[in-house]
Parts: C-alpha cells; sequence; structure tokens
C-alpha cells in the first residue's frame, strides 16, 4: 500500500504476545464449519493456545399488529440458540475427532458486537470467522458481518472461505510501513505452512498526469522504499523454511493487491487497519474494507490498536 513517511515502527507482535484461545465463530452450517475449524487448528498450531467455539443468535425484531409492536417470545430465541448448540457440537464432534472436546458457546445478540466483546473479554489471539459470498446465512456469517466486527474488535480477525487449505502455502501482505500491517506480516508468517511463501506487497501511487512536482515527488519516493523494504524484512521473524520476497506494483491499493494475489494464486491477504478518525473508525479503513469485500481467498485483517493479551496495553501505532 501507499507508504508514509515514517520509518518502519519496532512494534512487532512477540511470541509473548500470542497464546490466547482462538475463537472460531460459527453458524453451524455444515460445510462451512469444516472450513472454520481447519483454519482454527492450523491458528493454535502456529499460535498456541486452543479453540474456543462461539455461535451467536440475533434475536428475532417483534411483529408488527397494527399500529403495535408484539414482541417475540423469549422461549423463541431459547429454541434458536438449542438448535444452534446442537448444530454446532455435531460438526465440532466431527472435526475435531480424536482431538479434546473445544467448548462451545451460545450467546444472543448483535454478532459483530458480542464476537468483538467475547474475543476482547478471552484474551483471544485470533478471532476466526466466515467470509461467504452466496450462502442465504451471508448476511450474519459473510463479509458483511466480519467488517462489521473489525470495527469493533482489537483482536485480529482470520476470514476464511470455503476452500480455505489447512496448510497455506501462498501469502500476499498489503504493506503500508504501518504497526499494523507489520503485525499482519509477523503473524502471516506463523500462519503459513511449511514450505510457504510470503510476498510483502507495497503499492507504489500511479498518476495520469505527471506534472513536473509529481515526478520529482515520486522520484524521491521511489528512492526511500529499498531501504523501507529491507528493514520491514529484516524486522521479521522468518521460520526456517519459508521463503519471503517485497514486491512494489503501481496502482490503487485494494485493486492493485487483489489483483496480484490472485495472479499468484494467494491462499491468504494479510492487511492491517488504520482508525484515526470518527470516519476511518466506521469505514475500517477503504483497503481492508475492499479486500474482505472482494478477495477471493482468505483475508486476515489486524486491527492497528491491538492490545497485548498478557501485557494488557494498547501497542503503538505510527500515525
Amino acid at each position: 500500500m501507499h507508504a508514509t513517511a515514517t520509518q518502519p515502527h519496532p512494534g512487532l507482535l512477540s511470541p509473548d504476545a500470542l497464546g490466547g484461545p482462538v475463537l472460531v465463530a460459527s453458524n453451524g452450517v455444515e460445510a462451512f464449519s469444516e472450513a472454520l475449524y481447519r483454519a482454527g487448528r492450523r491458528a493454535v498450531m502456529a499460535l498456541g493456545g486452543h479453540i474456543e467455539v462461539l455461535g451467536v443468535v440475533e434475536p428475532l425484531p417483534g411483529v408488527s399488529a397494527g399500529s403495535e409492536v408484539v414482541p417475540v417470545s423469549a422461549d423463541l430465541d431459547a429454541s434458536r440458540m438449542r438448535n444452534l448448540h446442537d448444530d454446532l457440537q455435531r460438526t465440532v464432534s466431527e472435526a475435531a475427532a480424536g482431538d479434546p472436546a473445544w467448548p462451545i458457546q451460545i450467546l444472543l445478540g448483535s454478532p459483530p458486537r458480542i464476537l468483538a466483546r467475547e474475543a476482547k473479554r478471552r484474551g483471544a489471539s485470533l478471532l476466526v470467522m466466515g467470509i461467504g459470498r452466496h450462502h442465504p446465512l451471508d448476511r450474519l456469517f459473510g463479509a458483511e458481518t466480519t467488517l462489521a466486527t473489525l470495527r469493533e474488535s482489537t483482536v485480529p480477525i482470520l476470514a476464511v472461505g470455503a476452500h480455505f487449505p489447512a496448510l497455506p502455502q501462498q501469502v500476499v501482505v498489503g504493506l503500508d510501513f504501518s504497526v499494523a500491517s507489520q503485525q499482519a506480516a509477523q503473524l502471516a508468517l506463523r500462519v503459513l505452512g511449511p514450505g510457504g511463501h510470503l510476498a510483502l506487497v507495497h503499492v507504489r501511487p500511479r498518476f495520469e498526469e505527471a506534472a513536473p512536482d509529481w515526478q520529482a515527488w515520486d522520484t524521491e519516493y521511489g528512492r526511500t522504499l529499498p531501504p523501507l523494504l529491507a528493514q520491514t524484512r529484516a524486522a521479521l521473524e522468518i521460520p526456517e523454511g519459508l521463503t519471503i520476497e517485497t514486491v512494489v506494483v503501481r496502482g490503487d491499493p485494494a485493486p492493485a493487491l487483489l489483483t496480484y494475489a490472485q495472479q499468484v494464486g494467494a491462499d491468504l491477504i494479510a492487511v492491517g487497519t488504520q482508525r484515526h478518525s470518527l470516519v476511518e473508525r466506521l469505514l475500517v479503513g477503504s483497503v481492508a474494507t475492499r479486500v474482505l469485500r472482494h478477495a477471493r481467498c482468505g483475508v486476515l485483517a489486524v486491527p492497528a490498536r491491538m492490545t497485548d493479551p498478557v501485557a494488557g496495553h494498547a501497542m503503538p501505532v505510527s500515525r
């Protein structure tokens, strides 16, 4: 993504900041749950901790009766919660064959708010969610719910589709030299499977009208990129057997990142998110929003103001 004027910040994730539970948000749909649990198992292998499964039932609205609204019986919501628990119990028993039982909890409320709150309360290292596109339940467990959860969350979110692999081999990281994008790169390295490949992709602006002042700025911009890329790469803890490269492309950040990921057959796109103003907090950054809505692979989104689950303090963010 486009560079800032700051140097890479040293505030990368340390292994001590990980190891909390991996929270898997599931809707009980069998085919989709399998991918979520597969991603959860990979996250636990990479980050430590254990899997906890959470289902959220959105309360039914009241029924309009003339000029009045008749509230839905609490028994109906309770029945829906029991049904979801039964569905999750069945899918978990199939996915976790031979593994210790994963705890399951069903809560009632707004899915984005509940998921973000529970991830923070439990000190989760990662929240695994769906990024479905065409299923009838996508409204509750698709890209829009993931985006709404990211607006609330202080915990990284791994959003996966039905075909997310057990061992991702190709990962693309959108690098803008912010702490969030560097943390996204470090987390992505840990999720990569053995022998995997990670590309740090920086999107350099393209100007339709190359005025002299823009040309001078672009020349200086290009001069600063190699040391920034080298510093970022050197700061990453690269597990043995993985390969990493730095790539610079031209264009608009989100489309350029999505195009590159499609060209290399990426299993995962990792991005950091920034929240400096009220508008940015609502939009979660245009790059993360567009990537989550249009990616054909998994997406790892790392909030800018991540909280260390162990130390309990906000990590610094370059502005």
